[in-house]
């Protein structure tokens, strides 16, 4: 029997993971916050990363709020050509209130990034 051994492929993480990463390693220049009675949206500008966004939804959104949601999907994808889906880098589920939404009984947190689809 031969047995060849070769080197080993260093392991390539998937894109969320590095941007994940990146977001974790970066310091935090600005934040701007938007809250209201079930939507939380804090934009941050970080080095090296740049943009991304924490965004914690309950799930009694109103009106006004699922508008504030449309339109910053409108803003990424008049930006970056993207949409907010393509630029997730992390997503939970919770089956629990979230301390600013008491009334919801679950709330969603996502984090946003362009870097996930920049080349």
């Amino acid at each position: 029997m031969n047995l060849t051994l070769r080197p080993s492929q260093p392991a390539v993480l998937p894109r969320r993971e590095l941007v994940a990463a990146e977001i974790e390693a970066s310091r935090t220049v600005s934040t701007r916050v938007v809250r209201s009675d079930s939507l939380l949206i804090i934009h941050h500008e970080a080095c090296p990363v740049g943009e991304y966004w924490d965004i914690c939804y309950g799930n009694n959104l109103t009106d006004a709020e699922i508008i504030e949601f449309l339109d910053l999907e409108d803003e990424v994808l008049r930006r970056i050509s993207a949409r907010l889906q393509d630029i997730e880098v992390e997503r939970q589920e919770n089956d629990w209130p979230h301390p600013f939404f008491p009334d919801s009984p679950r709330h969603t947190y996502v984090r946003l990034c362009p870097k996930v689809v920049e080349a």
